[in-house]
């Protein structure tokens, strides 16, 4: 991953930190900072939340660092709801989005 070991070291973390903090093991940090094995999506995206910055700019798709600073000041049960919207399709999206215009209404 080309920003990966750059973004690590600005932020002062070592690589058995950033490993505990996305649960994988040290040595799989190593082998993605050495461009040996790539991570899955799953693992980029939650890279690009400790990091703060789009999946773009670690993968070096773009110099924009993104704006990506929405779960910082999100309690636990708040990740926890975007998590699971994140996982609905369209039409379930739409069903969700109607009822909590309902709640908000009638509260």
């Amino acid at each position: 991953m080309l920003r990966l070991k750059q973004l690590r070291t600005e932020n002062n973390m070592s690589q058995r930190a950033l490993a505990k903090k996305i649960n994988v093991s040290q040595k799989a940090i190593d082998l993605w900072e050495k461009e040996i094995t790539e991570p899955k999506s799953s693992i980029i995206i939650l890279l690009s939340n400790v990091f703060e910055c789009s999946a773009d700019y670690l993968l070096g798709r773009g110099d924009d660092f993104g704006t990506v600073n929405v779960m910082r000041d999100l309690s636990d049960e708040e990740k926890q709801i975007l998590s699971d919207f994140s996982k609905l399709g369209k039409k379930q999206r739409g069903e969700l989005e109607s009822y909590l215009g309902y709640l908000l209404a009638n509260r």
